[in-house]
Protein backbone atom coordinates (compact mmCIF):
# COMPACT_ATOMS: atom_id res chain seq x y z
CA UNK A 1 0.00 0.00 0.00
CA UNK A 2 1.06 3.42 -0.56
CA UNK A 3 1.92 5.60 2.11
CA UNK A 4 0.16 8.33 0.19
CA UNK A 5 2.58 11.09 -0.48
CA UNK A 6 4.13 9.79 -3.56
CA UNK A 7 7.20 7.92 -1.84
CA UNK A 8 10.43 8.93 -1.39
CA UNK A 9 12.25 6.99 -3.71
CA UNK A 10 10.63 6.25 -7.73
CA UNK A 11 7.38 6.85 -6.86
CA UNK A 12 8.44 10.53 -6.01
CA UNK A 13 10.71 10.84 -9.40
CA UNK A 14 7.64 9.37 -11.33
CA UNK A 15 5.41 12.38 -9.84
CA UNK A 16 7.98 15.17 -10.51
CA UNK A 17 8.46 13.99 -14.36
CA UNK A 18 4.68 14.74 -14.90
CA UNK A 19 3.83 17.89 -16.52
CA UNK A 20 2.57 20.74 -13.86
CA UNK A 21 -1.12 20.91 -14.70
CA UNK A 22 -1.77 16.98 -13.34
CA UNK A 23 0.00 17.88 -10.33
CA UNK A 24 -2.25 20.90 -10.24
CA UNK A 25 -5.43 18.99 -10.75
CA UNK A 26 -4.36 16.26 -8.62
CA UNK A 27 -6.64 15.39 -5.34
CA UNK A 28 -4.10 12.98 -4.59
CA UNK A 29 -4.75 10.16 -6.55
CA UNK A 30 -3.17 10.34 -9.18
CA UNK A 31 0.25 10.25 -6.29
CA UNK A 32 -0.62 7.57 -4.34
CA UNK A 33 -1.23 5.15 -7.32
CA UNK A 34 2.18 6.69 -8.50
CA UNK A 35 3.57 5.98 -4.91
CA UNK A 36 2.18 2.47 -4.98
CA UNK A 37 3.95 1.61 -8.80
CA UNK A 38 7.19 3.22 -7.10
CA UNK A 39 7.21 1.10 -4.61
CA UNK A 40 7.40 -2.04 -6.36
CA UNK A 41 9.91 -0.25 -8.78
CA UNK A 42 12.09 0.42 -5.90
CA UNK A 43 11.71 -3.25 -4.55
CA UNK A 44 12.93 -4.86 -8.38
CA UNK A 45 15.87 -2.26 -8.19
CA UNK A 46 16.55 -3.07 -4.99
CA UNK A 47 16.35 -7.15 -6.00
CA UNK A 48 19.13 -5.72 -9.22
CA UNK A 49 21.23 -4.12 -7.18
CA UNK A 50 21.92 -6.70 -4.38
CA UNK A 51 22.11 -9.35 -7.21
CA UNK A 52 24.81 -6.66 -8.85
CA UNK A 53 26.68 -6.37 -5.22
CA UNK A 54 26.90 -10.52 -4.65
CA UNK A 55 28.63 -10.77 -7.89
CA UNK A 56 31.72 -9.00 -6.20
CA UNK A 57 33.23 -10.26 -2.98
CA UNK A 58 34.68 -7.05 -1.75
CA UNK A 59 31.67 -5.14 -2.37
CA UNK A 60 30.38 -3.70 0.78
CA UNK A 61 26.79 -5.10 0.16
CA UNK A 62 27.58 -8.32 -1.05
CA UNK A 63 25.68 -11.46 1.26
CA UNK A 64 28.01 -13.52 2.59
CA UNK A 65 25.90 -16.88 1.90
CA UNK A 66 27.02 -15.96 -1.82
CA UNK A 67 30.63 -16.42 -0.98
CA UNK A 68 30.91 -20.37 -0.90
CA UNK A 69 29.20 -20.00 -4.28
CA UNK A 70 31.80 -17.36 -5.75
CA UNK A 71 34.76 -20.00 -4.34
CA UNK A 72 33.35 -22.26 -5.85
CA UNK A 73 33.18 -21.00 -9.31
CA UNK A 74 36.52 -19.08 -9.02
CA UNK A 75 38.18 -22.78 -7.52
CA UNK A 76 39.09 -21.00 -4.41
CA UNK A 77 39.01 -23.06 -0.70
CA UNK A 78 37.59 -20.29 1.63
CA UNK A 79 40.42 -21.47 4.67
CA UNK A 80 40.16 -17.64 6.24
CA UNK A 81 37.68 -18.72 9.95
CA UNK A 82 36.32 -15.14 9.43
CA UNK A 83 34.07 -13.17 6.70
CA UNK A 84 36.32 -10.11 5.91
CA UNK A 85 39.63 -12.64 5.05
CA UNK A 86 37.24 -14.91 2.81
CA UNK A 87 36.28 -11.74 0.76
CA UNK A 88 39.53 -10.62 0.52
CA UNK A 89 40.85 -14.18 -0.68
CA UNK A 90 38.19 -14.34 -3.33
CA UNK A 91 38.74 -10.78 -4.84
CA UNK A 92 42.59 -11.50 -4.96
CA UNK A 93 42.38 -15.40 -6.05
CA UNK A 94 42.99 -14.09 -9.50
CA UNK A 95 46.45 -12.01 -9.22
CA UNK A 96 47.89 -14.59 -6.36
CA UNK A 97 46.76 -17.84 -8.78
CA UNK A 98 49.04 -15.33 -11.58
CA UNK A 99 52.04 -15.03 -8.67
CA UNK A 100 51.62 -18.70 -7.57
CA UNK A 101 54.77 -19.79 -5.56
CA UNK A 102 56.58 -16.38 -5.70
CA UNK A 103 57.86 -14.70 -2.55
CA UNK A 104 56.07 -11.63 -2.86
CA UNK A 105 52.37 -14.08 -2.98
CA UNK A 106 53.40 -16.28 0.28
CA UNK A 107 54.01 -13.53 1.81
CA UNK A 108 50.59 -11.19 1.19
CA UNK A 109 48.61 -14.64 1.58
CA UNK A 110 50.25 -15.22 5.15
CA UNK A 111 49.80 -11.78 6.07
CA UNK A 112 46.18 -11.14 4.55
CA UNK A 113 44.98 -14.47 6.08
CA UNK A 114 46.74 -14.55 9.26
CA UNK A 115 46.20 -10.62 10.28
CA UNK A 116 49.36 -10.54 12.39
CA UNK A 117 49.67 -6.76 12.86
CA UNK A 118 49.00 -4.97 16.18
CA UNK A 119 46.47 -2.42 16.61
CA UNK A 120 48.42 -0.28 18.89
CA UNK A 121 46.87 3.06 20.43
CA UNK A 122 49.81 5.38 19.19
CA UNK A 123 50.24 4.59 15.37
CA UNK A 124 54.01 5.13 15.81
CA UNK A 125 54.60 1.76 17.38
CA UNK A 126 53.02 0.05 15.10
CA UNK A 127 55.39 -1.88 12.83
CA UNK A 128 56.08 -1.91 9.03
CA UNK A 129 56.59 -5.27 8.43
CA UNK A 130 54.28 -7.89 9.92
CA UNK A 131 55.62 -10.59 7.72
CA UNK A 132 58.90 -11.35 6.68
CA UNK A 133 59.58 -14.96 4.79
CA UNK A 134 63.12 -16.76 5.11
CA UNK A 135 63.82 -19.19 2.21
CA UNK A 136 65.26 -22.48 3.57
CA UNK A 137 67.95 -22.69 0.38
CA UNK A 138 69.26 -18.88 0.97
CA UNK A 139 70.70 -20.07 4.36
CA UNK A 140 71.54 -24.13 2.89
CA UNK A 141 75.66 -23.93 3.44
CA UNK A 142 77.40 -24.91 -0.47
CA UNK A 143 80.22 -25.06 -1.93
CA UNK A 144 81.51 -22.12 -4.10
CA UNK A 145 81.48 -22.46 -7.83
CA UNK A 146 84.42 -21.02 -9.49
CA UNK A 147 83.96 -18.24 -12.50
CA UNK A 148 80.36 -18.11 -11.30
CA UNK A 149 79.00 -14.04 -12.17
CA UNK A 150 78.29 -12.35 -8.70
CA UNK A 151 75.20 -10.33 -8.50
CA UNK A 152 75.08 -7.33 -7.02
CA UNK A 153 74.48 -6.57 -3.15
CA UNK A 154 71.37 -4.31 -3.90
CA UNK A 155 69.26 -7.01 -5.83
CA UNK A 156 69.62 -9.62 -3.11
CA UNK A 157 68.79 -7.26 -0.15
CA UNK A 158 72.45 -6.47 1.44
CA UNK A 159 74.04 -3.27 2.27
CA UNK A 160 76.62 -1.91 -0.70
CA UNK A 161 80.15 -2.88 0.86
CA UNK A 162 82.09 0.36 1.43
CA UNK A 163 85.01 0.94 -0.79
CA UNK A 164 88.36 -1.08 0.06
CA UNK A 165 86.46 -4.02 1.18
CA UNK A 166 88.18 -7.37 0.70
CA UNK A 167 86.38 -8.91 -2.26
CA UNK A 168 85.62 -12.19 0.45
CA UNK A 169 83.15 -10.12 1.85
CA UNK A 170 80.52 -9.90 -1.11
CA UNK A 171 77.14 -10.79 0.02
CA UNK A 172 76.81 -13.07 -2.93
CA UNK A 173 79.60 -15.53 -1.85
CA UNK A 174 78.54 -18.51 -0.30
CA UNK A 175 80.69 -18.48 2.96
CA UNK A 176 79.81 -20.71 5.36
CA UNK A 177 82.37 -19.59 8.17
CA UNK A 178 80.68 -16.36 9.89
CA UNK A 179 83.28 -13.72 10.30
CA UNK A 180 83.71 -12.49 13.89
CA UNK A 181 84.95 -8.79 13.33
CA UNK A 182 81.46 -7.33 11.90
CA UNK A 183 77.82 -7.65 12.90
CA UNK A 184 75.26 -9.17 10.19
CA UNK A 185 71.78 -7.54 10.92
CA UNK A 186 69.17 -5.77 9.43
CA UNK A 187 69.07 -1.70 9.38
CA UNK A 188 66.91 1.07 7.84
CA UNK A 189 67.93 3.83 5.15
CA UNK A 190 67.56 7.05 5.00
CA UNK A 191 64.32 8.42 2.96
CA UNK A 192 65.75 9.46 -0.37
CA UNK A 193 65.57 12.98 -1.72
CA UNK A 194 61.96 13.00 -2.48
CA UNK A 195 60.78 12.01 0.85
CA UNK A 196 60.70 8.52 -0.09
CA UNK A 197 61.47 5.44 2.00
CA UNK A 198 64.17 2.70 0.88
CA UNK A 199 63.43 -0.88 1.69
CA UNK A 200 65.55 -1.93 4.76
CA UNK A 201 68.55 -4.36 3.85
CA UNK A 202 71.16 -6.90 5.53
CA UNK A 203 74.33 -5.51 6.45
CA UNK A 204 77.49 -7.40 6.83
CA UNK A 205 75.87 -10.81 5.61
CA UNK A 206 78.95 -12.62 6.37
CA UNK A 207 78.80 -11.13 9.82
CA UNK A 208 78.24 -13.00 13.31
CA UNK A 209 74.66 -12.56 13.57
CA UNK A 210 72.85 -9.74 15.99
CA UNK A 211 70.00 -12.04 17.27
CA UNK A 212 70.63 -15.59 16.13
CA UNK A 213 67.58 -17.97 15.00
CA UNK A 214 65.74 -14.24 14.64
CA UNK A 215 64.58 -13.04 10.78
CA UNK A 216 67.62 -11.13 10.56
CA UNK A 217 69.68 -14.54 11.08
CA UNK A 218 71.11 -14.95 7.34
CA UNK A 219 73.93 -16.64 8.71
CA UNK A 220 74.64 -20.28 6.19
CA UNK A 221 74.53 -23.47 7.98
CA UNK A 222 74.03 -27.30 7.05
CA UNK A 223 70.64 -28.53 6.28
CA UNK A 224 68.39 -29.23 9.77
CA UNK A 225 66.53 -32.29 9.42
CA UNK A 226 65.05 -32.43 12.60
CA UNK A 227 61.36 -31.94 12.92
CA UNK A 228 60.25 -28.25 11.33
CA UNK A 229 59.19 -25.97 14.36
CA UNK A 230 59.67 -22.64 15.66
CA UNK A 231 62.46 -23.56 16.99
CA UNK A 232 64.64 -25.68 14.85
CA UNK A 233 64.34 -27.37 11.22
CA UNK A 234 64.47 -23.45 9.50
CA UNK A 235 67.33 -24.24 7.37
CA UNK A 236 66.52 -26.28 4.99
CA UNK A 237 65.93 -26.56 0.88
CA UNK A 238 62.58 -27.52 0.54
CA UNK A 239 61.23 -25.35 3.66
CA UNK A 240 60.25 -21.79 3.98
CA UNK A 241 60.09 -19.94 7.12
CA UNK A 242 57.40 -17.06 7.87
CA UNK A 243 58.26 -14.63 10.74
CA UNK A 244 55.27 -12.90 11.70
CA UNK A 245 55.14 -10.96 14.50
CA UNK A 246 54.03 -12.58 17.85
CA UNK A 247 50.06 -12.27 19.07
CA UNK A 248 50.10 -9.46 21.48
CA UNK A 249 46.08 -10.33 22.57
CA UNK A 250 45.02 -7.48 24.84
CA UNK A 251 48.04 -5.88 25.20
CA UNK A 252 49.71 -4.65 22.66
CA UNK A 253 53.35 -2.06 23.06
CA UNK A 254 52.09 1.11 24.75
CA UNK A 255 49.23 -0.26 25.58
CA UNK A 256 49.33 1.74 29.22
CA UNK A 257 49.93 5.16 27.13
CA UNK A 258 47.49 5.41 25.05
CA UNK A 259 47.61 7.68 21.56
CA UNK A 260 50.53 10.27 22.54
CA UNK A 261 50.32 12.27 19.50
CA UNK A 262 50.10 15.88 19.90
CA UNK A 263 46.33 17.14 19.25
CA UNK A 264 44.49 17.14 16.84
CA UNK A 265 44.84 13.76 15.17
CA UNK A 266 43.57 13.33 11.61
CA UNK A 267 40.25 10.87 11.83
CA UNK A 268 40.68 7.33 11.16
CA UNK A 269 37.54 5.54 9.93
CA UNK A 270 39.14 1.88 9.26
CA UNK A 271 39.33 1.80 12.88
CA UNK A 272 36.38 -0.30 15.07
CA UNK A 273 37.66 1.57 17.94
CA UNK A 274 38.93 5.37 18.54
CA UNK A 275 42.35 5.31 19.88
CA UNK A 276 42.91 5.83 23.67
CA UNK A 277 44.17 8.84 25.26
CA UNK A 278 45.43 10.05 28.80
CA UNK A 279 42.55 12.71 30.33
CA UNK A 280 40.82 13.14 33.92
CA UNK A 281 37.91 11.20 35.70
CA UNK A 282 35.03 12.80 35.06
CA UNK A 283 32.67 13.01 38.30
CA UNK A 284 29.95 10.75 38.68
CA UNK A 285 26.86 11.99 37.21
CA UNK A 286 23.13 12.55 39.38
CA UNK A 287 21.33 11.19 36.63
CA UNK A 288 21.43 8.83 33.90
CA UNK A 289 24.69 6.66 33.83
CA UNK A 290 28.50 7.04 34.78
CA UNK A 291 30.11 6.74 31.03
CA UNK A 292 33.47 6.29 30.56
CA UNK A 293 35.07 6.03 27.19
CA UNK A 294 38.12 5.92 25.15
CA UNK A 295 39.97 7.13 27.95
CA UNK A 296 43.41 6.25 29.63
CA UNK A 297 43.72 6.64 33.67
CA UNK A 298 47.29 6.65 35.59
CA UNK A 299 47.09 5.69 39.12
CA UNK A 300 43.07 6.63 39.83
CA UNK A 301 40.59 4.25 41.27
CA UNK A 302 36.53 4.83 39.70
CA UNK A 303 34.03 4.57 42.34
CA UNK A 304 30.74 3.90 41.72
CA UNK A 305 28.20 4.71 44.21
CA UNK A 306 24.87 5.94 42.79
CA UNK A 307 24.68 5.54 38.90
CA UNK A 308 25.10 2.33 36.12
CA UNK A 309 28.66 2.45 35.15
CA UNK A 310 29.50 1.67 31.45
CA UNK A 311 32.95 1.86 30.42
CA UNK A 312 33.92 1.39 26.78
CA UNK A 313 37.33 1.14 25.20
CA UNK A 314 39.35 2.62 28.83
CA UNK A 315 42.39 1.78 30.32
CA UNK A 316 42.31 1.96 34.40
CA UNK A 317 45.74 1.46 35.60
CA UNK A 318 43.62 1.37 39.06
CA UNK A 319 40.69 -0.24 40.47
CA UNK A 320 37.41 0.00 40.16
CA UNK A 321 34.81 -0.46 42.96
CA UNK A 322 30.89 -0.75 42.41
CA UNK A 323 28.20 0.11 45.29
CA UNK A 324 25.07 0.95 43.46
CA UNK A 325 22.21 -0.44 44.35
CA UNK A 326 20.02 -1.88 41.76
CA UNK A 327 21.68 -1.13 38.44
CA UNK A 328 23.31 -3.09 35.79
CA UNK A 329 26.96 -2.10 35.03
CA UNK A 330 28.83 -3.29 31.32
CA UNK A 331 32.35 -3.13 30.94
CA UNK A 332 33.44 -3.47 27.63
CA UNK A 333 36.77 -3.17 25.39
CA UNK A 334 38.79 -2.35 28.29
CA UNK A 335 41.96 -2.99 30.92
CA UNK A 336 41.78 -2.63 34.77
CA UNK A 337 45.04 -3.96 36.10
CA UNK A 338 43.43 -3.39 39.74
CA UNK A 339 40.73 -5.36 41.32
CA UNK A 340 37.10 -4.89 39.89
CA UNK A 341 34.72 -5.18 42.95
CA UNK A 342 31.21 -5.38 42.69
CA UNK A 343 29.39 -5.08 45.95
CA UNK A 344 25.75 -4.59 45.57
CA UNK A 345 23.76 -3.77 41.93
CA UNK A 346 22.47 -6.12 39.80
CA UNK A 347 24.46 -8.03 36.68
CA UNK A 348 27.43 -6.73 35.88
CA UNK A 349 28.38 -7.43 32.25
CA UNK A 350 32.19 -7.70 30.74
CA UNK A 351 32.85 -7.83 26.90
CA UNK A 352 36.53 -8.21 25.57
CA UNK A 353 38.37 -7.11 28.25
CA UNK A 354 41.23 -7.70 30.63
CA UNK A 355 40.51 -7.58 34.62
CA UNK A 356 43.39 -7.96 36.81
CA UNK A 357 41.16 -9.66 39.59
CA UNK A 358 37.36 -9.75 39.46
CA UNK A 359 35.56 -9.78 42.53
CA UNK A 360 31.56 -10.53 43.86
CA UNK A 361 31.42 -9.54 47.43
CA UNK A 362 27.78 -10.20 47.72
CA UNK A 363 25.32 -11.89 45.44
CA UNK A 364 22.97 -15.17 45.54
CA UNK A 365 24.24 -18.56 43.95
CA UNK A 366 20.92 -19.04 42.36
CA UNK A 367 21.19 -15.25 40.61
CA UNK A 368 23.46 -14.35 38.08
CA UNK A 369 25.95 -11.48 39.29
CA UNK A 370 28.28 -11.54 37.05
CA UNK A 371 28.65 -12.04 32.99
CA UNK A 372 31.91 -12.26 31.34
CA UNK A 373 32.81 -13.08 27.72
CA UNK A 374 35.49 -13.35 25.71
CA UNK A 375 37.69 -11.83 28.79
CA UNK A 376 41.22 -12.34 30.53
CA UNK A 377 40.91 -12.43 34.71
CA UNK A 378 43.95 -12.29 36.51
CA UNK A 379 42.08 -14.34 39.36
CA UNK A 380 38.51 -14.53 40.49
CA UNK A 381 36.66 -14.85 43.02
CA UNK A 382 33.12 -14.70 43.73
CA UNK A 383 29.97 -15.33 46.49
CA UNK A 384 27.52 -15.60 43.19
CA UNK A 385 26.93 -17.26 40.55
CA UNK A 386 29.47 -16.14 37.73
CA UNK A 387 28.81 -17.03 34.05
CA UNK A 388 31.94 -17.16 32.25
CA UNK A 389 31.60 -17.53 28.23
CA UNK A 390 35.38 -18.10 26.44
CA UNK A 391 37.33 -16.48 29.65
CA UNK A 392 41.16 -17.39 30.31
CA UNK A 393 41.80 -17.10 34.44
CA UNK A 394 45.65 -16.60 34.96
CA UNK A 395 45.53 -17.13 38.45
CA UNK A 396 43.52 -18.44 41.26
CA UNK A 397 39.48 -19.09 41.14
CA UNK A 398 37.19 -19.65 43.83
CA UNK A 399 33.88 -19.10 42.87
CA UNK A 400 30.60 -20.72 44.72
CA UNK A 401 28.74 -21.34 41.44
CA UNK A 402 29.96 -21.27 38.06
CA UNK A 403 28.31 -21.56 34.27
CA UNK A 404 31.62 -21.79 31.90
CA UNK A 405 31.57 -22.62 28.15
CA UNK A 406 34.86 -22.89 26.17
CA UNK A 407 36.52 -21.31 29.06
CA UNK A 408 40.52 -21.91 30.44
CA UNK A 409 41.73 -21.83 33.86
CA UNK A 410 45.26 -21.94 34.09
CA UNK A 411 45.34 -21.63 38.10
CA UNK A 412 44.42 -23.44 41.00
CA UNK A 413 40.67 -24.10 41.31
CA UNK A 414 38.73 -24.49 44.49
CA UNK A 415 36.04 -27.04 43.50
CA UNK A 416 32.55 -26.39 45.47
CA UNK A 417 30.72 -29.75 44.00
CA UNK A 418 26.82 -30.29 44.56
CA UNK A 419 25.88 -26.74 43.59
CA UNK A 420 24.54 -27.35 39.88
CA UNK A 421 27.98 -25.88 38.60
CA UNK A 422 28.29 -26.65 34.91
CA UNK A 423 31.83 -26.21 33.21
CA UNK A 424 31.59 -27.37 29.06
CA UNK A 425 34.69 -27.48 27.13
CA UNK A 426 36.69 -26.10 29.59
CA UNK A 427 39.92 -26.62 30.54
CA UNK A 428 40.37 -27.21 34.62
CA UNK A 429 43.44 -28.70 36.71
CA UNK A 430 43.25 -32.14 36.99
CA UNK A 431 42.05 -31.94 40.61
CA UNK A 432 39.06 -29.95 40.13
CA UNK A 433 38.49 -31.87 37.22
CA UNK A 434 38.46 -35.25 39.44
CA UNK A 435 35.85 -33.12 42.18
CA UNK A 436 33.04 -31.97 39.48
CA UNK A 437 33.07 -35.73 37.89
CA UNK A 438 32.76 -37.91 40.78
CA UNK A 439 31.49 -41.54 39.77
CA UNK A 440 27.81 -41.68 40.82
CA UNK A 441 26.80 -38.22 41.17
CA UNK A 442 25.54 -35.58 38.30
CA UNK A 443 28.77 -34.68 36.43
CA UNK A 444 29.31 -30.87 36.29
CA UNK A 445 31.97 -31.36 33.79
CA UNK A 446 31.52 -32.07 30.26
CA UNK A 447 33.79 -32.36 27.72
CA UNK A 448 36.59 -30.72 29.72
CA UNK A 449 40.27 -31.31 29.44
CA UNK A 450 43.41 -30.68 32.10
CA UNK A 451 46.14 -30.40 29.20
CA UNK A 452 48.73 -28.08 31.05
CA UNK A 453 48.64 -24.80 29.41
CA UNK A 454 51.64 -22.94 27.41
CA UNK A 455 50.83 -19.35 27.24
CA UNK A 456 53.46 -16.60 25.37
CA UNK A 457 53.49 -14.76 28.62
CA UNK A 458 52.22 -15.84 31.79
CA UNK A 459 52.28 -12.07 33.65
CA UNK A 460 48.98 -9.94 33.34
CA UNK A 461 49.63 -7.03 31.53
CA UNK A 462 52.58 -8.06 29.31
CA UNK A 463 52.16 -8.62 25.30
CA UNK A 464 50.69 -11.96 24.59
CA UNK A 465 49.51 -12.43 27.68
CA UNK A 466 46.83 -15.62 28.12
CA UNK A 467 47.62 -16.16 24.21
CA UNK A 468 48.30 -19.84 23.30
CA UNK A 469 51.65 -20.89 21.93
CA UNK A 470 51.33 -23.11 18.87
CA UNK A 471 53.21 -25.78 20.80
CA UNK A 472 50.04 -26.19 23.27
CA UNK A 473 48.20 -29.40 23.37
CA UNK A 474 45.35 -29.84 20.41
CA UNK A 475 42.71 -29.96 23.41
CA UNK A 476 43.27 -26.47 24.00
CA UNK A 477 44.02 -24.99 20.54
CA UNK A 478 40.63 -26.76 19.17
CA UNK A 479 38.81 -28.11 22.15
CA UNK A 480 35.65 -25.24 22.20
CA UNK A 481 32.16 -26.33 21.33
CA UNK A 482 32.83 -24.69 17.68
CA UNK A 483 36.35 -26.25 17.23
CA UNK A 484 38.05 -22.89 18.30
CA UNK A 485 40.76 -22.26 20.71
CA UNK A 486 39.49 -22.31 24.52
CA UNK A 487 40.16 -19.04 26.43
CA UNK A 488 40.23 -15.89 26.03
CA UNK A 489 40.90 -15.16 22.51
CA UNK A 490 38.33 -17.44 20.88
CA UNK A 491 36.44 -14.62 19.15
CA UNK A 492 40.38 -13.42 17.66
CA UNK A 493 40.36 -16.84 16.31
CA UNK A 494 44.48 -17.23 16.44
CA UNK A 495 44.64 -20.70 16.76
CA UNK A 496 42.07 -21.45 13.43
CA UNK A 497 44.12 -18.27 11.57
CA UNK A 498 47.22 -19.81 12.00
CA UNK A 499 45.54 -23.24 10.49
CA UNK A 500 44.19 -21.18 7.67
CA UNK A 501 47.29 -19.75 6.86
CA UNK A 502 49.42 -22.78 6.70
CA UNK A 503 46.97 -24.28 4.83
CA UNK A 504 46.84 -21.60 2.07
CA UNK A 505 50.92 -22.08 1.89
CA UNK A 506 50.44 -25.46 1.13
CA UNK A 507 48.75 -24.43 -1.93
CA UNK A 508 50.84 -21.81 -2.62
CA UNK A 509 54.38 -23.48 -2.44
CA UNK A 510 55.54 -25.68 -5.48
CA UNK A 511 55.60 -29.38 -4.55
CA UNK A 512 57.24 -30.91 -1.85
CA UNK A 513 57.63 -27.41 0.20
CA UNK A 514 56.21 -26.46 3.14
CA UNK A 515 56.18 -22.96 5.34
CA UNK A 516 57.35 -22.87 9.02
CA UNK A 517 55.60 -20.19 11.36
CA UNK A 518 57.72 -18.67 13.28
CA UNK A 519 56.73 -15.56 15.77
CA UNK A 520 59.21 -12.83 16.05
CA UNK A 521 59.26 -10.21 18.69
CA UNK A 522 62.21 -8.32 16.76
CA UNK A 523 59.61 -7.69 14.25
CA UNK A 524 58.00 -5.27 16.76
CA UNK A 525 61.66 -3.29 17.33
CA UNK A 526 62.21 -0.16 15.04
CA UNK A 527 65.36 -0.94 12.77
CA UNK A 528 68.54 0.85 13.34
CA UNK A 529 69.11 3.87 10.68
CA UNK A 530 72.78 3.50 8.95
CA UNK A 531 73.64 5.67 6.30
CA UNK A 532 74.90 3.64 3.06
CA UNK A 533 79.11 3.41 3.11
CA UNK A 534 80.50 5.57 0.01
CA UNK A 535 81.54 2.74 -2.59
Amino acid sequence: MSSGNGGTGLGAQLYGLLPEVYRTRDNGDLRDYLGSCGEVLDLVRGVMAQRLADAFPDHPDAQGWTLPYLAELLDVKLLSPAEPEQRRELSQAVSLRQRKGTPGSVAQVAQDVGQYAWDTEDPRNEPSEPVYLQEGWRRVAVTPRVGQPLLPPESLGALPLPAGAPARRHPALPAATVDLRYRSRKVALPPRGDGSSRPPLQENVHGIPAAPGHFDDVSRRTPDLRRPSARQGQVHPKRVAVFTLPRVGFFPPGWEFGDTRPLPVPPESSRVLPRRRLGPLPPEPESGDYVLENLVLDGENVIVGNRPLVMRNCVIQGSVYIDAFDTAHVIEDSIVTGIVTKNLGNELVVRRSALGHLQLEAGLVDVVGATVEDSLLGSLESTALIALLSVTVLGSMDVARCFANDSLFAGSVTPHPGVGNCFRYCRLPEAALGAYTVAGQPAEAYACTSEVPRFRATAFGAPGAGVLSSDSGARLLDGAEDGGELGAYRHRRYALRDEAVLARLRESLPAGMSAILVPDERLGLALPVVTPPST
